[in-house]
This record gives structure tokens, C-alpha cells and sequence, in this order.
């Protein structure tokens, strides 16, 4: 299994005989055999965390599928008016939250997010990848008690639901915007699942945050399993 950076909440899972992307929106991507299975996964519209452009890789990948949160609402006519050839759609599934779906060989399951469209668990080739999209804790300052609050409950429950689940890599939130919070979805993650390798993102490329958690109580226990981001590939 390889997997690959791109930016912000952008990352490639490499391996035999396919590939997952999930939530590209910029950077470099890498090459990819023609042979190989493309499966890319858009958990929602914010733009950053899905371009249209991605849908151009079907031109260059004969063997590609998109799954795309169900807010991401697309037509024939709206992707001509952005170049991009509206036969693609025939490619696209669009996948609300608490689904699963069997597709090819993959074994896919929707979490609902705390903000917009969905978090993936993504069973391939015998590895299991979770994907957090905005599924987070997000606790702002300034916002009303009860909305915090309920924000709390809402994260949690999602969380519960995979109480114990084991992951072989998961990439999850570590938002510096968040203040004091930043790290308390990362926790409870943590706390209540068995992931191999856990990837931070959404962090706005304030990679010191990593650093910074893993002098927390908790990250410090998990410390060796949690990817620096000093680098944009690791291969197991």
C-alpha cells in the first residue's frame, strides 16, 4: 500500500490493483497505470475539498469511478458550460450519508459529517480506509452553547457507530482554526477506533500542529502511529 499527499484534505491509496483519491481539489497528482482501477471519492462541495477538473481524469483513465457526495449536484448541460464532457456522469454515483455499497469489489460505508456531505470507510484489497471529509469535532469560539453542544453529540454518535473498527490508514481533521479544540476530534478518533497509521489534514499547512498534539496527553500515546507530514509518501 502507497499512499501519497496531495494538499490539504487530498490524499492517494495505492494499491495492486487499484487506486483511491479522496477530496482533491489542487496540487500534483501522480501517475497511475492505465491497468489499474481509479476510484475517486468527493465526500462534499466545498471547494476545498472538490474541483471540478478531477472529472477530466476520465479522459486519461480508461478504468475510473467517482463517488461523490450527495450535495454535489451535477448535469449535462452545467458540465459543457465547464468543458468538460457530460458523458462522465454515466461514472458518477453520488452516495448520501449512513450508506453501504458493494461496487466492483470495494466495500464502501458512509458516515453523515458534522458539516457537509459524508466521512468514507473504503474496504479494498483485504485494507480498510477511512476518510474523514469535514467529519469533525468543530467547536468554534464564539459560537452559541447549545450549538457547540450539539455539535458534540452530533460527532460523537458518528464515531460510536465504528466504536473499535479497525483502519490500516485513516485521515483525520487537526484544524489549527479551531483554537483549544484542535485536537479533540483527533482524540476521540483515537480513543475509540484501531487505526495503523493515522494521517492529520485540513490543516491549512500548519503542519507545527502535529508536533504541538503529540505532546498532548493523548497524542502523545499515539504518537508513533501519527504521519508527520513531513513528507508526501509512505509505502507499507
Amino acid at each position: 500500500m502507497k499512499i501519497t499527499y496531495i494538499y490539504h484534505s487530498g490524499f492517494t491509496v495505492e494499491l495492486d490493483t487499484c487506486v483511491l483519491l479522496f477530496d482533491y481539489y489542487k496540487g500534483n497528482l501522480p501517475s497511475w497505470d492505465n491497468g489499474k482501477q481509479i476510484y475517486v471519492f468527493a465526500s462534499h462541495k466545498h471547494q476545498d475539498h472538490f474541483h471540478l477538473k478531477i472529472l477530466n481524469l476520465a479522459k486519461k483513465y480508461p478504468k475510473i469511478y467517482f463517488f461523490l457526495g450527495s450535495d454535489i449536484k451535477l448535469n449535462g448541460k452545467y458540465l459543457e458550460r465547464n468543458q468538460i464532457d457530460p458523458s462522465v456522469l454515466s461514472q458518477i454515483t453520488n452516495v448520501g450519508k449512513n450508506k453501504n455499497i458493494s461496487f466492483d469489489g470495494l466495500e464502501i460505508r458512509t458516515l453523515r459529517s458534522t458539516d457537509a456531505g459524508v466521512a468514507f470507510i473504503v474496504r479494498a484489497e483485504g485494507r480498510c480506509i477511512y476518510h474523514a471529509g469535514d467529519l469533525n469535532w468543530w467547536h468554534w469560539e464564539g459560537e452559541p452553547y447549545p450549538w457547540n453542544e450539539n455539535m458534540e453529540r452530533d460527532y460523537k454518535k458518528e464515531m460510536d457507530a465504528i466504536q473499535g473498527m479497525h483502519f490500516d490508514a485513516a485521515f483525520v481533521p487537526l484544524d489549527p482554526r479551531l483554537g483549544k479544540a484542535y485536537g479533540w476530534g483527533m482524540d476521540y478518533f483515537l480513543e475509540h477506533t484501531d487505526a495503523d497509521m493515522i494521517f492529520p489534514m485540513h490543516m491549512w499547512e500548519e503542519y507545527g500542529y502535529i508536533g504541538k498534539y503529540k505532546k498532548t496527553p493523548i497524542g502523545n500515546r499515539y504518537k508513533n502511529r501519527i504521519a508527520d507530514m513531513d513528507r508526501t509518501e509512505w509505502e507499507w
